[in-house]
């Protein structure tokens, strides 16, 4: 009998010796995959309008929401005396209005000689009146149109999503067979049930997307396989609770779905802003009551057995407030709430001791501020305001002020204050580029070594390399949304899209960072990445407004497609009803191609010879023209 049991532990070396290079491998093919298909991206501008100048110039509407004046910060800058710096707001909705916007200029504005009062309907063909100069606003064609949308198909290269798939799969599988190896009699009984509740999940997701014609699920695997790492960092140090972390990824995946769902309409988006807002405040003051305490901080909730943080939700909270239109931006109003929203979170944070989650409040909250209002010399009075906070913090919250006490020098107190930083970074050294493997760590052993420590977790047991490739993924992640929100649609989508990647990427430096000593430790937690199931439904719900950000074709579900009818109502709403009568229709007095301004009749020229040529797009071998349906549904030729 002891002679099998040493026959079966030298199997189970062997196994774990050589699983790691097949870990190392598959994370490599899964994560640079998704990082390089990320970087190389471009997510390419749309132009929805034209808007014709006085001076028979015409200029590109490659935004929803654009601020008309003479102020060098707007989006269509008029030269003229006679025009405001501010002078008024030209917004198009998701169902394709266009309004327009009077912003109390001195002058005023009109539409067809009718003054303008408030938002009014601005359609094409229409004439708008501004400091005395008529403006009109031209539709793009049915041809730009088609154009557009294979330009964004060419620019857009997303990588397959199946091969990443399968290599998570075969990672998660094997993690499952490495845990039975090295747990022994200890294994988890429903550690199989929650792999395959993820598997399961996100095979499906990806089926279902691709039946709606959806590609570009790059954001969606790094999430999926980061989800991964949390399940196998949880079995190490609560194996009891992996089934519950499972379920939590689910249902943050409903979350990331629903949000996703919810911000394809922003009026029905900012409808809700209220309601969310009551139910954050109700959240906290729950919080403040029947709080309890762990690790020092007052930021837990109790109820029937199971606890989540109220803080976590209310990120997502944050980010949807101070996520605003243009026209929004415009009204006090809206900053003031804001602002009020804002500072009741901290002061909450604050009373809580939850020292680490407010600091990404406050970065959060500078950020956006200054997205809404640009203005550095406010951003800079509020950080003095809060540096002092913060001195106050310090002294009436002696725990705080011990863990940066010990900041810089955990090794002089190795069994004390710095015992936690001492233990990871032991760990981290241990598990080298490849890791020990997966249950064969010894940090699983301190506390909070799957929250607040889970990057030297991950070092010991995943390896270095892995370690790395998850930090670079946040990065990736905010690195994406930066580019992206140069080409959006509207400020809500842009403003979001830097909310939350502000909030990965700031919570990721507090957490690594302060593991290894190089930070204070303040016990945030690595999104995606730490055990919580709070932590996981934040972190999916804050990924829905990277996702929303994307523009490129057929990438986000957040973004609805161009569809057949959509074309049908815009001809018959402006009169011609082929490709060749809208051309005429417009009556651009300047067309745009190659980056250079051409005349109306050099195009108009070169469209006529180039007429028979372009038979082959718009016309069938009958020459008989093709309908919309032949454009949209069957094969162009």
């Amino acid at each position: 009998m002891e002679a099998l049991t040493t026959a079966v532990s030298s199997v189970g070396l062997y196994f774990t010796t050589g699983i790691r290079w097949v870990f190392l491998l598959l994370a490599i093919l899964i994560l640079v995959r998704q990082i390089r298909s990320l970087l190389r991206a471009k997510n390419p501008s749309e132009i929805w309008a034209y808007l014709g100048c006085p001076d028979d110039s015409s200029v590109p509407l490659t935004h929803w929401e654009n601020l008309m004046g003479r102020g060098r910060g707007c989006d269509i800058i008029l030269n003229l005396k006679s025009v405001s710096r501010t002078h008024g707001l030209l917004i198009r909705d998701s169902k394709g209005v266009w309004k327009y916007k009077d912003l109390n200029s001195k002058n005023g504005s009109a539409i067809n000689g009718m003054k303008v009062k408030g938002p009014t309907e601005l359609k094409a063909g229409d004439i708008l009146t501004i400091g005395g100069s008529d403006f009109t606003l031209y539709p793009v064609s049915l041809q730009e149109r088609m154009s557009n949308i294979e330009k964004r198909k060419q620019r857009t290269h997303p990588v397959s999503p199946w091969p990443t798939l399968f290599a998570i799969t075969l990672f998660q599988f094997f993690t499952v067979i490495q845990f039975r190896v090295s747990l022994g009699e200890n294994f988890p009984a429903m550690l199989p049930v929650a792999f395959l509740l993820l598997c399961a999940l996100m095979w499906a997701y990806v089926i279902f997307m691709r039946t709606f014609k959806r590609v570009g699920f790059e954001m969606e695997m790094i999430a999926f396989f980061l989800s991964t790492l949390s399940l196998a960092v949880t079995t190490s140090a609560y194996p009891d609770t992996v089934f519950k972390q499972a379920v939590c990824i689910c249902l943050g995946v409903a979350l990331f779905f629903g949000l996703c769902w919810l911000l394809r309409d922003l009026n029905r988006a900012k409808r809700l802003m209220y309601i969310l807002m009551g139910l954050s405040i109700a959240l906290l003051l729950a919080n403040l009551v029947l709080g309890t305490i762990k690790y020092g901080a007052q930021n837990w909730i109790s109820i029937g057995g199971f606890s989540f943080q109220p803080s976590e939700l209310v990120k997502i909270v944050f980010i949807y407030i101070g996520a605003a239109t243009l026209d929004e931006l415009q009204q006090r109003k809206n900053l003031t709430i804001f602002l009020a929203f804002s500072v009741f979170c901290l002061g909450c944070l604050a009373i809580m001791g939850d020292f680490g989650t407010a600091i990404i409040f406050f970065v959060t909250f500078l950020i956006i501020s200054f997205l809404r209002s640009g203005d550095f010399t406010k951003l800079i009075l509020i950080v003095g305001a809060a540096g002092l906070m913060g001195m106050m913090v310090l002294r009436f919250k002696p725990y705080i002020a011990t863990r940066f006490d010990t900041w810089g020098h955990v090794w002089d107190v190795p069994t004390e204050g710095g015992f936690q930083q001492v233990q990871t970074m032991t760990s981290a050294a241990s598990g080298g580029l490849l890791g020990l493997g997966a249950g064969e760590g010894n940090l699983s052993d301190v506390a909070a070594s799957s929250t607040d420590l889970v990057f030297g977790l991950l070092c010991e047991e995943w390896g270095l390399i892995v370690a790395i490739l998850s930090v670079l993924c946040i990065i990736t992640l905010g690195v994406f949304a930066v580019r992206a929100i140069i080409a959006g649609r509207s400020t809500y989508y842009s403003i979001a899209a830097c909310g939350a990647t502000s909030m990965f990427i700031f919570q990721t430096i507090l957490n690594v960072f302060g593991s290894v000593d190089l930070l204070p430790l303040t016990g945030v937690t690595f999104p995606f990445v730490s055990s919580g199931g709070t932590s996981m439904i934040a972190s999916w719900g804050m990924l829905a407004f990277l996702k929303a950000a994307d523009t490129r074709q057929n990438a986000s579900f957040a973004i609805r497609l161009d569809k057949k009818d959509e074309f049908e109502n815009e001809m018959e709403s402006r009169g011609p009803e082929n490709p060749e009568d809208l051309f005429d229709a417009v009556g651009y007095e300047k067309g745009y191609e190659d980056g250079y301004w051409k005349s109306y009749e050099d195009s108009r020229q070169e469209y006529e010879n180039s007429r028979q040529k372009r038979n082959s797009d718009y016309y069938d071998n009958d020459d008989e023209p093709l309908t919309l349906d032949d454009l949209f549904g069957g094969d162009k030729k």
